[in-house]
């Protein structure tokens, strides 16, 4: 048997050269090209995960689920935002196709109705966390929705809107992609999505593979008289092993829409009869280029001793571009505050939109460009070729020139010379006013056809006035579709999409708007790409075994839709199957135009091992992807995979490794201390979302063994044994099982005091050679400790330590908050088991704030009504609250210093609400009042304030102090007083009555005085009352009250003493 291993290696390997000068360094492909995974083949890692996006075949969500846990894994879960963005990355860089969608664990439940979990997940990994409610899309359903919501709409899957990745839900019946998702920790136990391209070879130093392309050729560019080289030159390398050689073929096909390759013919430089053309590695070199005789496509074939590929096809792009005329432009005369453009008129060039234009002005030291950032009102237009000036001005006058760029392929070329001098004469005016419109000719798409993955801009200009602030110009899609923030440009004018995508086609309206508020007749433009042949779904390597019924699938998308068509080792499948050269009972081949493109191969043989290549036609062009088809027959071997001894821990579970490499696959036995044992099937528990077993031994999906619930029974040597219809194998290794962790100190639960540092212990005795760390959490959210900073993980208050010393493992936290009390797990973690213990601190402190304070005056009475829910007491009973005021913002001002909690200010026991009554505000503010609770620990942090009330009016009832006089001049009676405070007004319309008399007189003169003059210097205000000549140098009686609008008559003012002042 052993003999026919190594025949059939060398069958497989007869036709390669051994010899290293026809090996690579590096043999690989590009996807080759990765950091080295924890996780099996085909998944992809990211943080302690194991992912597989699986496109093909789709499935309904009760088959993904199958398909998920039959590799061992179960369908996703997102828990953080740096997860969600990991998957959004992959689909957006991956997922071509954008209008599937990809299922996920997301699942509705009834009750209560329209909540989403995980489903098949654990209890504290099932919920969706609040901070990724802003993925939904879709609105999940309230219990309003639930008698008209369709109950089969109930899956979280991931779609995009066009500017992003998110939720939305869908029916479990369509077949969609699905994402699996594992552990990493549980890698050993998943299964591989493929065998990798060095299976069944012994040297993972020098492995042979067939061609692929790292660098396949573009359309070159070339404008005669303008490219400095007179040659162009296409680009081909591939990798493989042996190293490739190249051929180059001319390729004669293009009939509109329906493309066929009728023929290709071989580029052979030596038989040329100009010598115009050579091929110097993969690379095809054309001197000369005519655009009668090389306006071909053209192709590249890599081939070594697996077969040979074809490449994309490639074209010569010519181009032109014609000088300016020398003749000056005509001036052009505008009227000033009227819109006005200048157009580029540019040479003539081919293709069509390869200039790129910008504009100068002509001063005294040469040209100075016009710049548009500082000038909103200006606006140079790439797909009208013209400088546009939505409002004109006499300093706009003067000499423009045009300079274009000749840019094409993502190339510049080359800058023409100036355009002839552009004269704009602008009048004065006195039609100051201009109402926005939209230029005719806008909007305007550049490049005017364009195509996927390129720069397209869509311009809108408008004149209208510019005076008083720059027009506003929206967007919007009249499929309502959202329009990617980042594409808005120049004042908004430009919406610029750096990678045109299908999804991007639509009717975009532009609408502008000046300053005033007037508003342009909207305008709108269809936008329609073509798109070069791109893969959905592209071809890859194939390992299968003799015998296997193998389907390769490719999908291809492009505008137009493209053909697609199967080639092995350079030649049609289609033509070989016409032509008898393949078995037809064996090779089916479809060919993409109701689905992907297939080719199945059954009952496959060595024969069948080549290079497939699958090409996607259309009008624009080709687009080439290829795998190597790798049929294998050999004996089981675990040369590369022997078994390694394990070590385990009782009560624990490990995995045995048996991974030999075989063709076909082998028949696994196993046997422990030399006596066989069956396996049972190992199965997903639900409640853990781990992989588990009934028994004591288990098979995992990928053939290894899964020990379970350990015991010092099971240590002993374990031996695997692969056999097929060529031979077997067999490896063995020592299962070593130690003692298990005993955890000496572990979290309890504790009662501390807020502002206090705790010490939370943790400390597990194990084996001498097992390394053991600490992992803490909170709420079932690990600490993340910065180990940067001495291993702290420092808050805003609060600080986590695990300090590297005597008290390892311990949990440090200083200055701890009433927020931070709750369950702490301590996770002792080693290489193979993990442990976690639970403990309590709750955390002692004054009482928490109070909420939902409430405010109200008692109509009719000077009393105002408070009313608050109780706080959390923090362990010790409250034992009174505090009041505050505040008037507008001011300091807050304790009204009430001391009100017991008691029954009597109870409002409701079961919400735990209390009331009160306060009598010594002031009338007629506005208020905010808020609330304190204390108990023996101290007074707590006040609540939120309470919307704002206004206490009823009243009549003033402070006395006005200090009335006085003097300080006047000859002829004028002074009187004054010290004012009162606004928050003693007591009312609205507040005023001063200034009642005074000559001592003899018997009736007194009121005068009212609503603003008196503050007294210099002094906290007094003042009345200068002008006397009569006859009432010079007398004794005066004076009196002074304060008024407001609820107090109308005299008789109701409340008087001070009266005052004897003498006039002057």
């Amino acid at each position: 048997m052993t003999y026919f291993w190594i025949a059939q290696i060398g069958f497989l390997f007869s036709c390669c050269d051994f010899g290293g000068a026809n090996t690579n360094a590096w043999s690989g492909c590009p996807q080759d090209r990765h950091s080295q995974s924890v996780c099996p083949n085909g998944w992809i890692s990211f943080e302690a995960a194991c992912y597989v996006f699986i496109s093909f075949p789709t499935a309904t969500f009760a088959n993904a689920q199958t398909g998920c846990t039959s590799r061992g894994a179960l369908l996703l879960n997102i828990q953080t935002m740096e997860q969600h963005r990991f998957v959004s990355d992959w689909l957006q860089a991956n997922a071509l196709d954008r209008a599937m969608r990809w299922f996920t664990a997301g699942t509705m439940l009834n009750s209560p109705f329209g909540e989403f979990i995980w489903t098949g997940y654990p209890v504290e990994s099932r919920n969706i966390p609040p901070n990724l409610y802003s993925l939904w899309f879709d609105k999940p359903p309230t219990a309003a929705d639930q008698p008209t919501y369709p109950v089969e709409r109930n899956k979280l899957v991931y779609g995009t809107n066009g500017t992003a990745w998110g939720w939305y839900i869908d029916v479990p019946s369509q077949a969609r992609g699905y994402i699996c998702q594992a552990k990493s920790l549980f890698a050993n136990k998943l299964l591989p999505q493929s065998n990798p391209i060095d299976y069944g070879q012994m040297d993972s130093n020098n492995i042979y593979r067939g061609p692929c392309f790292v660098e396949q050729p573009v359309d070159a560019w070339f404008v005669p008289g303008i490219v400095v080289e007179n040659f162009v030159a296409f680009g081909c390398f591939a990798n493989g092993n042996p190293a490739p050689n190249y051929r180059w073929y001319k390729i004669g096909f293009i009939s509109g829409q329906s493309i066929v390759v009728p023929k290709r013919t071989l580029v052979e430089p030596l038989l040329s009869p100009t010598g115009r053309i050579s091929i110097s590695g993969g690379n095809l070199i054309i001197h000369q280029p005519q655009a009668s005789t090389d306006s071909e496509y053209y192709q590249c074939e890599a081939y070594n001793d697996f077969g040979s590929i074809l490449s994309r096809t490639a074209k010569i792009v010519f181009g032109q571009l014609e000088t300016f005329p020398k003749h000056p432009r005509k001036r052009r005369v505008a009227l000033a505050y009227q819109s006005v453009t200048i157009p580029c008129d540019p040479p003539a060039h081919s293709p069509r939109d390869s200039l790129i234009y910008a504009f100068y002005m002509k001063k005294d030291s040469g040209l100075e460009p016009v710049v548009l950032p500082a000038r909103p009102g200006v606006f140079v237009s790439q797909a009208q070729a013209l400088i546009g000036f939505s409002e004109a001005t006499t300093q706009d006058s003067g000499i423009y020139v045009c300079m274009i760029t000749m840019h094409q392929l993502g190339s510049r070329l080359s800058d023409s010379p100036k355009s002839p001098d552009m004269p704009l004469t602008v009048l004065e005016s006195n039609q100051r006013i201009q109402e926005p419109r939209i230029y005719d000719s806008f909007p305007a798409i550049w490049p005017s056809d364009p195509v996927r993955g390129q720069t397209v801009r869509i311009e809108c200009f408008a004149g209208g006035s510019v005076q008083s602030g720059p027009l506003e110009y929206t967007w919007r899609r009249l499929d309502g579709k959202p329009i990617p923030i980042e594409v808005y440009k120049e004042f908004n004018r430009v919406l610029e999409f750096s990678q045109i995508q299908p999804e991007d086609q639509g009717v975009y309206e532009c609408k502008v708007t000046d300053s005033m508020g007037s508003q342009a007749q909207p305008k709108s433009v269809s936008l329609q790409i073509k798109a070069w042949p791109y893969f959905i779904k592209t071809a890859s390597d194939t390992i299968v075994s003799i015998g296997e019924t193998v389907v390769m699938v490719c999908e291809a998308a492009g505008i137009p839709e493209p053909i697609q068509m199967w080639y092995k080792n350079g030649e049609s499948v289609s033509e070989l199957l016409a032509q008898g050269k393949l078995d037809s009972a064996r090779y089916t081949l479809m060919d993409g135009t109701t689905g992907p493109a297939s080719l199945q191969i059954s009952q496959t043989i060595q024969a069948d091992s080549a290079m497939f290549n699958c090409l996607a036609v259309n009008s624009l062009g080709s687009e080439a992807s290829s795998g190597e088809l790798r049929v294998l027959a050999f004996a089981p071997t675990f040369q590369k995979n022997p078994m390694v001894p394990v070590d385990g821990m009782v009560g624990q579970s490990a995995v045995m490794v048996c991974q030999p490499e075989a063709a076909p696959a082998p028949t696994i036995s196993w046997f422990f201390q030399g006596n066989a044992i069956t396996p049972l099937s190992s199965q997903m528990d639900p409640n853990t979302g781990e992989i588990t077993c009934p028994g004591t031994y288990c098979s995992l999906p990928n053939g290894n063994l899964l020990v379970f619930a350990l015991t010092k029974v099971q240590a002993g040597l374990y031996a695997c044994r692969a056999e097929n219809q060529f031979g077997s194998a067999k490896t063995s290794a020592y299962l070593d099982v130690i003692d298990p962790l005993v955890v000496i100190l572990r979290p309890h639960n504790m009662i501390v005091e807020v502002n206090s540092t705790v010490i939370v212990p943790c400390r597990a005795q194990a084996v001498p050679s097992l390394d053991v760390n600490y992992a803490w959490f909170y709420e079932d959210v690990e600490i993340k400790f910065d180990r940067l900073d001495l291993d702290a993980r420092r808050y805003e208050k609060t600080q986590f330590f695990r300090p590297f010393d005597r008290n390892y493992g311990f949990l440090h936290i200083v200055n701890i908050q009433m927020s931070d009390a709750g369950r702490y797990a301590c996770e002792i973690q080693t290489p193979l088991s993990k442990q976690r213990e639970e403990g309590y601190v709750l955390v002692a402190g004054p009482p928490g704030p109070c909420a939902g304070v409430e405010a109200a005056t008692v109509p009719g009475t000077e009393l105002v009504v408070v009313n608050w829910t109780k706080g959390a007491d923090h362990l010790f009973p409250t034992l009174f609250y505090q009041i505050e005021a505040q008037v507008d913002d001011g300091p807050w001002i304790m009204v009430v210093s001391r009100l017991n909690e008691s029954a009597s200010i109870q409002l409701d026991k079961v919400s735990n609400r209390r009331t009160t009554t306060i009598a010594n505000l002031y009338s007629n503010i506005l208020y905010r009042l808020r609330v304190r609770a204390a108990n023996v620990k101290g007074i707590g942090e006040p609540s939120a304030a309470s919307r704002g009330i206004i206490t009823l009016p009243k009549p003033p009832t402070k006395v006005v102090q200090n009335v006085s006089g003097g300080g006047g001049k000859h002829g004028t009676l002074v009187v004054r007083w010290e004012p009162l405070p606004y928050y003693e007004h007591n009312g609205n319309s507040f005023h001063y009555v200034v009642r005074w008399r000559a001592k003899e007189d018997l009736e007194y003169t009121d005068t009212v005085v609503y603003n008196p003059m503050v007294v210099e210097n002094d906290t007094k205000v003042q009345l200068t009352i002008t006397l009569a000549e006859e009432r010079f140098y007398k004794p005066y009686v004076v009196s002074v009250r304060g008024v407001n609008e609820i107090v109308s008559f005299c008789t109701c003012c409340l008087f001070v003493p009266s005052f004897l002042l003498l006039g002057p």
